[in-house]
């Protein structure tokens, strides 16, 4: 994919390297741009985990607008160097860990290390069945802050089960973003303090 590039925040306008392999497949431009409209006011300040996060476009994006720590997480040893190649381009290798190893091996290990986030996006290679069981172990592990929210992208038409429980679904090109909110408020959500409640 040419001209990966970041679209907003401290960074904004930087370039970022890919690679030419098949399963590595960045959100478009206006794939992130729209994402981040809409959680314009949960990023700032946010501990943020990008799961399967490929060149890391995501996560860094996320950086760029004010997230204070992402943690990436990615299979591909090759992504996964590419990942801290775009750290280092855009200057956000001090705010960032980089996990290389299958996602449903390293989610555990976050949990033992005692890690929660805000965010958590979840963005796994379409149509290989992996959205639901990815949901289903940030929850066991409850990686997810109370009032934190879980947004999964899929194909169109993937047939997500967990979709029935999203409370938003957005189509872009070919994919579609699922949002999922931990109900769990704790008593009082960082999300009411940044004008989230209910619907964006």
């Amino acid at each position: 994919m040419a001209g990966l590039r970041v679209i907003g925040g401290i960074a904004k306008g930087k370039r970022l390297k890919t690679r030419k392999v098949k399963h590595l497949r960045p959100a478009t431009d206006y794939l992130r741009e729209a994402l981040f409209n809409i959680l314009m006011y949960q990023v700032p300040g946010s501990f943020f985990l990008d799961l399967f996060a490929g060149s890391g476009s995501i996560g860094i994006e996320a950086l760029s607008r004010g997230a204070e720590r992402v943690c990436f997480v990615e299979k591909d040893p090759g992504n996964a160097r590419l990942i801290r190649e775009n750290l280092e381009i855009t200057g956000f290798t001090d705010q960032a860990e980089v996990f290389t190893g299958d996602v449903f091996h390293i989610l555990p290990l976050l949990k033992r290390k005692g890690c929660r986030f805000h965010i958590v996006f979840i963005d796994p290679p379409f149509r290989q069945g992996l959205v639901d069981p990815a949901l289903e172990m940030v929850r066991e592990q409850e990686l997810l802050l109370p009032g934190g929210l879980a947004i999964a992208r899929s194909a169109v038409g993937e047939g997500i089960a967990a979709e029935k429980s999203s409370f938003r679904k957005k189509r872009y090109g070919d994919s579609v973003l699922l949002f999922f909110k931990n109900e769990d408020d704790g008593g009082k959500s960082r999300n009411e303090d940044s004008g989230l409640s209910g619907e964006f």
